[in-house]
């Protein structure tokens, strides 16, 4: 039976993950959860909650009102600012998306808009930050482009030091008839940039130059995936020796050793993110890794779960499992970096669905969630 938890009030039972006792170090710190959205059914914009660790309780602090589907969104270092990438764009602009910048009040973790910003791209669909907190990468799914934008120190978003469009096609008609440029993410050290184009099954590889924002090939320029992977988002371990990508066409996960040097990736282990008796129609979103890196987890949307896995020391996984994630389609998710939870958002059930975390690396279903219009994006931000 599944716990229905209201906005405004969300408390659930001491089985929750989350429910522990208090260090002193929680007395001290404020959490929260900020969630993009896109604007449907019934969506306001950006919620975020003040999340109570002890009595795992998620009360509704503020909801930014966005009609433009501010549907990904990303922290800054240190995290002083929120930033946006909305699916709609600004007056004069139409056929391009847009970005917003939101400061974070440091006692309350409240937002308060800075700055609305052209994407110069149609349709962005992720946003990342340089480890500098001086520069922005916003992806675009139709305009199969991505853009570096600069960020000053009051999170004013620029016009772009580089903006460069993607060329090609891949071998799945229609879905790769032309470049779609899904994530670019960069290096932990930030020398690199590393932009999956679900379109061309390439995961471009950039030097970056945090003084101009310039971005130019590496050597080698692109990994190339098998044909119709379709490698959508890719994520670092943390200290950046290894890569993980979602490849969302063939519902599958590959594992790469990242040379530091020259940004170049090499293929460690490619395993399917389905369980074997599943015979439907299913696309591959999100991966994230746990908070110590010793799993890595895949989202699925048509089987509606996330693959589980295992990583030894040099990248090679092991599957541990399948969790259904409740809802139906689920897209981004969050795994609790204190090593608790899991937070899934479930676009198409309206929910955010919460898993306790064991100590295996797999989860546990605690029945209760949270509900908000068409969640598409989970982040977390401790302050102390």
């Amino acid at each position: 039976m599944k716990i229905f938890l209201s906005l405004t009030f969300i408390l659930l039972t001491l089985c929750c993950p989350i429910a522990r006792a208090q260090t002193a170090t929680d007395k001290a710190a404020r959490e929260l959860i900020y969630v993009g959205t896109f604007s449907e059914n019934g969506s306001m914009g950006i919620y975020v909650f003040d999340l109570k660790r002890s009595t795992a309780r998620y009360d509704l602090l503020q909801t930014i009102v966005s009609k433009q589907s501010p549907s990904f969104i990303e922290l800054s270092p240190g995290g002083k600012f929120l930033y946006s990438a909305n699916r709609e764009g600004l007056p004069g602009k139409e056929p391009w998306g847009s970005v917003s910048s939101f400061a974070i009040d440091p006692t309350s973790g409240k937002l308060t808009l800075v700055k609305n910003q052209h994407s110069f791209g149609d349709s962005p669909c992720h946003i990342s930050v340089h480890p500098s907190g001086r520069f922005i990468f916003v992806s675009h799914y139709k305009g199969g482009n991505f853009v570096v934008m600069p960020v000053d120190e009051d999170g004013n978003i620029g016009e772009p030091t580089a903006n460069i469009q993607l060329e090609g096609k891949g071998t799945i008609m229609p879905r790769q008839e032309q470049p779609h440029t899904h994530s670019a993410v960069p290096s932990r050290d930030g020398k690199f940039l590393y932009v999956s184009d679900l379109g061309l099954d390439k995961i471009m590889i950039y030097h970056f130059d945090v003084h101009t924002g310039s971005v130019s090939p590496a050597s080698p320029p692109f990994l190339r995936t098998i044909p119709g992977a379709g490698p959508r988002h890719l994520v670092f371990s943390q200290d950046g020796d290894l890569a993980f990508s979602s490849e969302e066409l063939s519902s599958s996960i590959s594992s790469y050793a990242v040379d530091k040097q020259h940004g170049g990736l090499q293929l460690v282990q490619r395993l399917p993110a389905l369980p074997p008796a599943f015979f439907g129609e299913n696309t591959s979103a999100d991966v994230h890794t746990s908070a110590d890196g010793k799993y890595v987890y895949v989202s699925n949307r048509g089987y509606n779960g996330l693959a589980m896995f295992k990583v030894n020391g040099n990248g090679k996984m092991k599957n541990i499992g399948y969790m259904p994630t409740v809802g139906e389609r689920p897209r981004s998710f969050l795994p609790d970096p204190k090593g608790s939870f899991m937070l899934v958002a479930n676009r198409d059930s309206n929910e955010i669905n919460i898993f306790r975390m064991e100590k295996d690396g797999t989860l546990s279903d605690t029945n209760a969630y949270l509900q908000v219009p068409s969640p598409v994006c989970i982040k977390y931000l401790e302050l102390k």
